[in-house]
C-alpha cells in the first residue's frame, strides 16, 4: 500500500493501538497490552467522533465512529482485492479526493447494500461488499462451466451415511480441559514466568514514496510474570524503550518512556482475566451462549465449531450495534487432541463483520500443563496489525516477590 511517510507512521500508530485493544478483548489469558499507544487508545475511544467531524469529504459513511474508519476502509479493500490506490489518491493530505472514478462507485455500492440489509434482513449487515466480489475488483456473474455438473442433474445422489452426532459444549470444554492438563495440574501451578520473542508490523523505507508495513517483519522482546491469585506483569522491549504494564490483583499501571498512568476500568478487567492462572478453566463463564454448530477443518485436522456470545461487563450478552451482536466468537476445538487450535473474533462494522483470527500452535507440555508455544493474531489489515508470539523458555512454581506487582514509586 503506497503513501507518504507520514501517512505509514501515523497508520503504524493506528495499527499499535488496535493490537493493543483487539489482542486482549479476545479474553484469552496469554494476550497482553503491549504498546506505548496504550497510554492515549482509552482516552480517544472515549472521545471518539464520527468521521466527518474529524476527516475531509465524509458522504455515505457520516455518524461511523472515528475509530471504525481504517476498519472499514481495509474490510472494502479486502473484500475487492485491491489496495488503498485504488480508489484513493494515496498521497498525503490527498485521500479525500475524488479523482478516481471507483471512489464514486464505492459511495454507491454502500447505499446499495444498505438498502439491502434494511428492506430484506431488518438492517443487519448480511449483504456485504465481499457477498458479491469475494476478492475480485468485479463480481463474476456467469457460471464457471463445471460449476453445476453432476450425473444426475434433476435429483440429488442417495444419501450417504449421516456424520456422527454433536458433542454437548461441556463435552468438548471437558476434553479440552483433560488437554491442558487437568484443573489439579494447573492449581499446583503458583507462578509463571514467560520468556517470548512478539513478530510484529515493521516500517521499511519510511520517508520514501515507497514506505511499506513488512508483516511481522519486527522482533520485539518480552517478559511475562504471573503469580496466584491473579498478579500480573509484562515487560516488552521496544525500539523506543522499556514498556511495562502491572496488575497487583485490585488496580493496574502502564509505564512507558512517555509516562507512566493507571489503568481503567475496562483495562482493569481484562487484566484481572489474563492474571488468572486458572482462566482457561473458566472458558464457559466468559459467554452467554455457548453452541456446538459443526465441524471443520483446520490445518487438515477435523476441528468441532463452538459459536460463542461473549458476556458484556456485569455479566450480560455483548450490547448489539448493527445487528442482534456487537462481538460474537467462533471457537475450534481439535476433535483428536481436545484442544483450542482457533479463535475467531467476529465484531460488527458498518459495513459487516471484521475478523481477528487468533492461532493456537505447538503445544507443549511444562509441569504437568499443556500451553500454546506459538501465538497468531491476523487480520484483515494484517500488513499493519498481523502478530506471532513465541515462547522461548516457562519457568513455573519460581519465586516472584509481590512487590513486581506493584506501581514504580509506590
Amino acid at each position: 500500500m503506497k503513501s507518504s511517510s507520514r501517512l505509514v507512521l501515523l497508520l503504524s500508530l493506528v495499527a499499535l493501538a488496535a493490537v493493543t485493544v483487539r489482542a486482549v478483548a479476545s479474553a484469552n489469558r496469554n494476550a497482553f497490552i503491549a504498546d506505548s499507544a496504550a497510554n492515549s487508545i482509552a482516552t480517544s475511544q472515549q472521545d471518539d467522533k464520527p468521521a466527518e467531524q474529524a476527516n475531509k469529504n465524509i458522504q455515505v459513511l457520516k455518524g461511523l465512529p472515528n475509530s471504525q474508519l481504517i476498519t472499514v476502509m481495509h474490510f472494502m479493500r479486502t473484500s475487492l482485492g485491491v489496495r488503498c490506490d485504488y480508489c484513493h489518491v494515496a498521497e498525503n493530505g490527498k485521500y479525500w479526493m475524488d479523482d478516481k472514478p471507483p471512489k464514486q462507485v464505492a459511495r454507491r455500492m454502500i447505499e446499495m447494500t444498505s438498502e439491502i440489509n434494511k428492506t430484506n434482513f431488518n438492517g443487519q449487515q448480511v449483504v456485504t461488499c465481499n457477498t458479491c466480489h469475494r476478492g475480485q475488483p468485479k463480481p463474476i456473474a456467469v457460471p464457471a462451466i463445471g460449476q453445476g455438473v453432476f450425473a444426475n442433474t434433476t435429483r440429488e445422489d442417495p444419501a450417504t451415511k449421516q456424520p456422527d452426532p454433536l458433542p454437548s459444549v461441556d463435552q468438548v470444554l471437558d476434553k479440552y480441559f483433560q488437554a491442558l492438563g487437568g484443573k489439579a495440574a494447573a492449581q499446583k501451578i503458583n507462578t509463571r514466568v514467560v520468556k517470548l520473542s512478539w513478530l510484529r508490523p515493521k516500517l521499511v523505507n519510511g520517508g520514501t514514496p515507497n514506505a511499506a508495513m513488512i508483516t511481522r517483519g519486527d522482533t520485539w522482546a518480552m517478559e511475562i510474570y504471573q503469580k496466584a491469585p491473579k498478579k500480573y506483569l509484562a515487560v516488552i522491549t521496544s525500539p523506543n524503550g522499556i514498556i511495562q504494564q502491572g496488575f497487583n490483583g485490585t488496580s493496574g499501571w502502564v509505564k512507558s518512556p512517555q509516562g507512566q498512568r493507571e489503568m481503567n476500568s475496562a483495562e482493569l478487567a481484562r487484566f484481572a482475566r489474563q492474571a488468572d492462572l486458572l482462566g482457561d478453566f473458566a472458558l464457559k463463564d466468559q459467554y452467554s451462549l455457548m453452541t456446538v454448530t459443526g465441524r471443520e477443518k483446520i490445518d487438515d485436522r477435523e476441528a468441532y465449531v463452538v459459536e460463542a456470545q461473549p458476556k458484556a461487563s456485569g455479566g450480560a450478552p455483548a450490547p448489539s450495534t448493527t445487528g442482534p451482536a456487537r462481538r460474537t466468537e467462533k471457537l475450534f476445538f481439535d476433535i483428536q487432541s481436545g484442544l483450542l487450535v482457533r479463535r475467531i473474533v467476529l465484531t460488527a462494522t458498518a459495513l459487516g463483520l471484521d475478523p481477528e483470527q487468533t492461532d493456537f500452535k505447538d503445544y507443549t507440555e511444562v509441569d504437568g500443563v499443556t500451553l500454546p508455544f506459538t501465538i497468531i493474531v491476523s487480520y484483515l489489515d494484517d500488513s499493519h496489525l498481523g502478530t506471532t508470539r513465541k515462547y522461548i523458555d516457562v519457568k513455573q512454581n519460581v519465586p516472584i516477590d509481590d512487590a513486581k506487582f506493584e506501581a514504580p514509586g509506590k
